[in-house]
């Protein structure tokens, strides 16, 4: 992991516990970090603060992406809904809203994930969008994990360096997991907090299947010149 994103430690808005930069890693491809500020992942923006508003609107971070579900979004709208300084765009992934039934089932359900049937949308947003991108779910973790499992993949990042951005998570949104915990005493905890071996076994899954992230992304649907674009933000 890169030394700028070692001294990161708390969200970049003061909004949310888990928005962060794709950019400070090294990319293959380059032997270089690539560009910071071009795409951010996060939880869910409910009540973005003026300060917040202020930072991406220097950054130009103006597209956010919010993968939620229609019953998500309906009992939490987004703070960005509304606003005509940002382009919202809501594209439901309703795969990954639940919690998977047991620790064997994480992996399965983030194949589903990258499989759903607006996925491709979601990158293409990305693709669409002029400036920069945040995206999200709710804690940040699942759908936008496979998403930045992608994202970072197409461009060269290192697996563990994905693995370390996913584990992440963990750390940044400790609070949330202690509230679920206390709140829902029932659910087995291994299976909301990010574990190294789900986001491994669903590399290997992906790769097994299609090849590798190029080769997923034509799969569902992404072009060439599509996914091009996408790597130009970063690289």
């Amino acid at each position: 992991m890169t030394d700028m994103y070692a001294e990161q430690t708390k969200s970049l808005l003061e909004t949310t516990l888990n928005t962060r930069d794709l950019g400070v890693y090294r990319s293959a491809m380059t032997g270089k970090r690539m560009r910071i500020w071009r795409i951010l992942r996060s939880d869910v923006q409910n009540y973005p603060s003026e300060n917040d508003i202020r930072l991406l609107t220097e950054r130009k971070i103006r597209t956010i992406i919010d993968m939620r579900g229609e019953k998500e979004v309906q009992r939490r709208p987004s703070g960005f809904a509304d606003r005509e300084d940002f382009v919202y765009c809501n594209i439901p992934i309703e795969e990954g809203s639940g919690i998977p039934g047991c620790i064997d089932a994480v992996s399965d359900s983030y194949i589903k994930i990258a499989e759903s049937r607006r996925m491709a949308d979601v990158f293409r947003a990305i693709t669409m969008a002029p400036d920069g991108v945040m995206f999200n779910c709710t804690a940040g973790k699942d759908r936008t994990g496979v998403v930045s499992a992608v994202l970072l993949g197409i461009c060269g990042v290192s697996d563990a360096d994905i693995l370390a951005d996913y584990m992440l998570t963990k750390t940044y949104s400790a609070e949330r997991f202690a509230l679920i915990h206390e709140n829902f005493p029932e659910i087995d905890m291994r299976i909301v907090i990010p574990s190294e071996r789900y986001m491994a076994e669903f590399m290997a899954r992906l790769r097994g299947k299609y090849g590798g992230f190029p080769e997923y992304l034509t799969a569902i649907g992404v072009t060439a010149a599509e996914r091009c674009a996408i790597m130009a933000k970063l690289l």
